[in-house]
C-alpha cells in the first residue's frame, strides 16, 4: 500500500500534455499541418467573402439586373435561405404588375441554360425549406382544422401558380424558360425529389403531402362538369 508521503510525491509532479509526449519532429510536423490547414481554411473563406457578390436594391433595379444576379454563381445562391426567401418575395412583389411581368420574363429569357440552372437549383432549396416548414405547422395543427390549414395552402399556391404563369398571357408567363429543366413525367419528378431531399426530409413531409393529395381529388370531384 502507497504511504501518504508518497501518494504527496506523486502528486506533486507536472501533467504533461499529448503533445509533450510526441517527438519533437513528429510534433512540429503536426503543428506546421494545423497552422498550414487555417490558413488555407482562412484564405478560402476570405476568397468567398471577397468574391460574393451582394444583392441589389430590387426596388431601384431593372428585370434584367436582378436576374443577372439571380443566374451568377457568385450571387443569389450564396445566400442563406431565409434571404433568399426574403429576396424572391422582395422580386415577386416588385414586378408584380403586367408591365413588370413582361420585363422580367424578357430577362429570364436572356438568361443562359447555366445561369437557369444555377438559379433553379437555389430556389428549390428555397422550396423544400417552405415545405418542411408547412409539413412542421400541419403536424401542430390541432386534427380539427387540419383539413382548412391544406385548403389555405392550396390556394395559396393555385394564387401564386396564375400569376407566375402570367394569368394566360405568354409574355408573362415567368416560368416557360425553365420548362426545359422541368420534370416531364412523374417517375422523373420522383427521381427529382429524392435527389433534392433526405429521407428524413421526405418522412418529415409525407403526411402533408398524402393530405394535399387526398384533399385536391376532393376538390376535383366535387367540381361541376360542363
Amino acid at each position: 500500500m502507497a504511504t501518504s508521503s508518497s501518494r504527496k510525491k506523486g502528486a506533486g509532479k507536472p501533467k504533461t500534455s499529448l503533445l509533450s509526449r510526441i517527438p519533437a519532429r513528429t510534433r512540429n510536423t503536426i503543428l506546421i499541418g494545423l497552422g498550414c490547414a487555417a490558413l488555407l481554411g482562412g484564405g478560402v473563406w476570405l476568397y468567398y467573402k471577397v468574391t460574393t457578390i451582394p444583392p441589389p436594391a430590387v426596388a431601384k433595379s431593372s428585370a434584367q439586373k436582378v436576374c443577372d444576379y439571380l443566374g451568377d454563381p457568385r450571387g443569389f445562391n450564396r445566400l442563406s435561405i431565409p434571404r433568399r426567401e426574403e429576396f424572391l418575395t422582395n422580386t415577386y412583389q416588385h414586378f408584380n404588375t403586367d408591365a413588370g411581368r413582361e420585363e422580367f420574363n424578357r430577362a429570364l429569357r436572356a438568361m443562359s441554360v447555366q445561369e437557369r440552372q444555377a438559379f433553379l437549383d437555389a430556389t428549390i432549396e428555397v422550396a423544400r425549406d417552405r415545405v418542411m416548414k408547412f409539413a412542421d405547422e400541419y403536424r401542430r395543427t390541432p386534427r380539427r382544422d387540419q383539413t382548412k390549414f391544406v385548403d389555405n395552402v392550396i390556394t395559396g399556391f393555385r394564387a401564386l401558380q396564375g400569376d407566375l404563369g402570367g394569368r394566360g398571357n405568354p409574355n408573362m408567363n415567368v416560368g416557360e424558360p425553365f420548362k426545359p429543366f422541368a420534370p416531364q413525367r412523374s417517375d422523373e419528378l420522383g427521381k427529382m425529389l429524392v435527389t433534392k431531399t433526405t429521407a428524413r426530409e421526405r418522412a418529415k413531409a409525407q403526411p402533408l403531402i398524402d393530405a394535399i393529395s387526398k384533399r385536391m381529388k376532393e376538390m376535383q370531384a366535387i367540381q361541376p362538369r360542363g
